[in-house]
């Protein structure tokens, strides 16, 4: 010890002549070291070499970083800009799960990218274990970047976690390596974050496909943070991922199937208490456990001498084992709960000091005083504060956790000194935190969501809807020139409303930030801002049809493009189509019918006339389609369905080919790739026409993609790659089954993913390899349990699991099972089953109806 000891010296007297260029006292104390040095002379020390800088250079280029500041202040104890020391942020334990973390990041450094979540209740220190975690990554020579996700209400822009940690690293890079790291993603990484515009001069590229610019985006940041972490192994934390938008979680799920090879380490933070099966993190979290490189964190409450040695450290003084185990069975080990409490005794005077030692007047006393909950307590230390800073807290808590100081200014209206004496009385009591910001932004943050939280619900309610007003209206003046991006903030505080010009603004704020989610391809997030904004619309104007209409008919699609079909079709769409009913307009009406049959082809599969709900959409599609426009041609497409199904083949010829021609008139390639595909497999099947079959094929691969929706291209693929494999052409064909397979990998859409798994169930069954397809028929179930799709899963089940039961079993007797269960559309394999049973006249019946 004694020469370990002599070691921590000379290395505190070295960095301390680095930086101030004066020696250390020998009288030195560790408590007097900054905590980013007290970290670096730890990591010195370290027993594992693994876990020890690499070299002089990198101990060099740690206090490099110290110096810079790019070290997060708060680490380990944050000492806020007052006399009293039971204000510092203290941090204590967490050993074990601070070295899984480590080891993580140390893994990250050679090319094992990891994802792992830190997970635990309010205050349980989930943010101080990510700052211990982002201290070692910095003198490791690492970098950390932070983004954070905030509830509903506050700011809220889509993928804002990923934009809050990019835009940092933008703003210090130089635009040459800059533009290297984005590589060919510079133009769609610019589409959400702006900065990127400004410093390359470059605009995002033309929108094309919804989906597929969904996936170039997805693609553009995955490989755009991969590159930057191989310049330098990185440290990507995103907190708070329970208040997270759906366009985060969708780009944490994409990037955190594409670490493996990468020197980037994710961490996100949720509070678990909060995430019940029905949470949008929930399914998330069930798709991320199937990465290899996901773990899980789970943070507990400290243990009797852990918050012992806390209040040590928060107090500067020896604590009776007594005091701590009180404090221990109030809180539970709480961090920010101990804290708290000990604020709370000190202020009431019921903890003082002498020689050295704290006394206290009576344990039983002591903890009858102690606050019940972590809230009750946070409570009573706001009690403590003057009015004035209580007031101006209200304020700040109706603008959200973060609120910048010129808006607070804008809504308190008070002056510089009201503001800024409430503001330091907040700061030196620990409630509120300064953050650093852009250029001269000053912008302030509640310490913990709990004070914001309990201000806010003090109040009653006539005064949160008048405050909301207030803010909304200084957020319009404040972000005039901006108002798109604060579009989400804006429709929420308006909301709140009683005042019908107010709600108005609301609705027309919903849809902007609906729309500017939908622009970068967060259709989850653009659902909830319309599902806002129709329950608004309600409220304002009930009897405007058109109105309600058209946000339902933009929800529709939303849903739809989210990944929830059944919703859209049987929910929405059919208000939407109620309300176009009501208003005698055909217009509105045909267009929720083919949004309505996009949803059921995703829905139910092959299967959509045979259905119920199929038939009445169809059958409203025929209704309302008016001549020589696009939707007649999908009407012609479906009613040729089912005249065909129902026995009337000649007469569904002449309703597919009367679509085909009209989309060849209207030149447009959304509508010629839907009928193309419907027309190959209603009639191409048949060995008559197979020639056409192939004509059209060959036209089809003529077209450009431009325009065209992913689920049209899906089924023009499927079909044309069957088209080859009927006329010998496999070569050809499994270039059609690739782009399908491709769909799948970009958008990770469910009915493309269960599509593509599919169709290699039926390559592997033509290779011979009827074992396989067995396997990935039982995977095709476990996805069906994941995604949530049974009626497209069953089918598609069925017609890849079919040859190879019936060629593996001698025993056919499960034939007369599965013809019973078969769907009339799935024509081949009932020729089968009935051919093996030898039930010939009713296959020969078959046969006919469909020649």
């Amino acid at each position: 010890m004694a020469i370990q000891g002599w070691i921590t010296f000379n290395l505190v007297s070295i960095i301390g002549q680095h930086i101030n260029a004066q020696p250390i006292s020998p009288t030195w104390h560790r408590a007097d070291l900054p905590p980013a040095f007290e970290s670096l002379i730890m990591m010195l020390l370290e027993k594992d070499s693994e876990k020890r800088p690499a070299s002089a250079k990198d101990v060099l280029a740690a206090l490099e970083s110290i110096e810079k500041g790019d070290i997060k202040e708060s680490v380990t104890e944050q000492q806020v800009s007052t006399e009293n020391p039971i204000y510092r942020r203290i941090f204590v334990g967490r050993e074990n799960e601070l070295k899984q973390l480590q080891n993580a990041f140390t893994g990250a450094m050679s090319g094992q990218g990891a994802l792992m979540m830190v997970v635990g209740e309010p205050g349980i220190g989930k943010t101080s274990v990510c700052e211990e975690l982002s201290t070692f990554v910095t003198l490791r020579g690492g970098m950390s970047l932070w983004g954070h996700c905030y509830e509903e209400g506050s700011l809220s822009l889509p993928y804002l976690a990923f934009v809050e940690a990019i835009r940092s690293y933008v703003l210090d890079r130089e635009p040459e390596h800059l533009n290297k790291e984005l590589g060919s993603g510079a133009t769609d990484v610019a589409r959400i974050v702006s900065e990127i515009r400004e410093k390359l001069h470059i605009e995002p590229r033309e929108t094309e496909s919804p989906e597929e610019d969904r996936y170039r985006l997805m693609q553009a940041v995955t490989s755009f943070l991969a590159n930057a972490s191989s310049v330098k192994p990185m440290l990507l934390i995103l907190e708070d991922l329970h208040d997270a938008d759906r366009g985060t979680l969708e780009m944490l799920s994409y990037i955190s199937r594409n670490l493996s090879g990468t020197r980037l380490l994710i961490i996100g933070t949720y509070r678990d208490v909060e995430v019940d099966r029905n949470h949008p993190l929930s399914a998330v979290l069930a798709e991320l456990r199937r990465v290899s490189s996901f773990r899980r964190v789970l943070l507990r409450g400290l243990n009797i001498d852990e918050v012992r040695r806390m209040l040590t450290r928060i107090t500067n003084e020896e604590i009776p084992v007594g005091l701590a185990e009180v404090v221990h069975r109030q809180t539970e080990g709480n961090p920010l709960f101990v804290q708290e409490v000990v604020r709370y005794l000190t202020e009431e005077k019921l903890l003082s000091s002498e020689s050295g030692k704290i006394t206290t007047s009576g344990e039983t006393t002591l903890e009858m005083s102690i606050p019940e909950g972590l809230r009750d307590v946070i409570g009573k230390r706001l009690t403590l504060l003057s009015n004035e800073c209580n007031q101006l807290l209200s304020f700040a808590a109706v603008i959200g956790r973060e609120f910048r100081l010129e808006l607070l200014q804008k809504v308190a209206m008070v002056s510089d000194d009201e503001l800024m004496n409430s503001l330091e009385e907040a700061k030196k009591a620990a409630v509120v935190e300064e953050r650093s910001g852009l250029g001269a932004t000053v912008t302030y943050r509640f310490a913990h969501a709990f004070f914001r939280q309990t201000l806010y619900e003090e109040m009653i309610a006539p005064r949160r809807i008048r405050l909301h007003q207030q803010v909304a209206k200084a957020l319009e003046e404040t972000y005039s020139s901006r108002l798109e991006e604060h579009a989400a903030e804006l429709a929420e505080h308006f909301s709140h409303s009683s005042d019908s010009a107010d709600l108005e603004k609301a609705v027309s704020y919903g849809e902007m930030a609906a729309k500017r989610a939908t622009d970068v391809y967060a259709f989850g997030e653009a659902a909830r801002l319309l599902e806002q904004a129709i329950k608004v619309q309600e409220i304002l104007d009930y009897d405007d049809k058109e109105k309600r209409c058209d946000l339902l008919m933009a929800l529709c699609e939303a849903l739809f493009y989210a990944g929830e079909p059944g919703r859209a079709m049987d929910t929405e769409a059919s208000a939407a189509l109620s309300l176009a009913e009501d208003l005698n307009d055909r217009q509105r009406a045909s267009h929720v019918c083919c949004l309505a049959s996009q949803a059921a082809i995703y829905r139910f599969f092959g299967n959509v006339a045979f259905t119920p709900e199929g038939k009445e959409w169809i059958n409203r599609i025929d209704r309302y389609a008016e001549p020589n426009t696009i939707n007649r041609v999908v009407a012609d497409g479906w009613m040729g369905e089912v005249k065909i199904f129902s026995g009337n083949g000649k007469e569904g010829r002449k309703l597919l080919n009367r679509g085909l021609e009209l989309a060849r008139q209207l030149g447009d390639p959304e509508a010629f790739w839907w009928i193309a595909a419907a027309w190959m497999w209603l009639i191409g099947y048949n060995p008559q026409h197979i020639q056409e079959a192939l004509e059209l094929t060959e036209e089809m691969v003529k077209q450009p993609h431009t325009g065209v929706s992913l689920v049209s291209l899906q089924t023009g693929f499927i079909f044309m790659g069957e088209t080859f494999y009927l006329t010998g052409q496999r070569e050809r064909a499994e270039e059609c089954y690739g782009q399908l397979q491709l769909l799948a990998e970009r958008t990770q859409q469910p009915n493309f993913l269960l599509s593509s798994t599919a169709h290699d169930a039926s390559v592997s069954t033509m290779n011979g390899h009827l074992e396989e397809t067995l396997e990935i028929a039982q995977r095709l179930e476990e996805l069906d349990q994941e995604l949530g799709l049974p009626e497209f899963t069953y089918n598609q089940g069925l017609n890849v699991s079919f040859r190879p039961y019936l060629y593996l079993h001698k025993d056919n007797s499960f034939l007369l099972d599965w013809l019973e269960d078969l769907p009339a559309t799935n024509v081949a394999p009932r020729l089968l089953c009935l051919a093996y049973l030898g039930r010939d006249s009713e296959a020969t019946e078959i046969l006919d109806q469909w020649s």
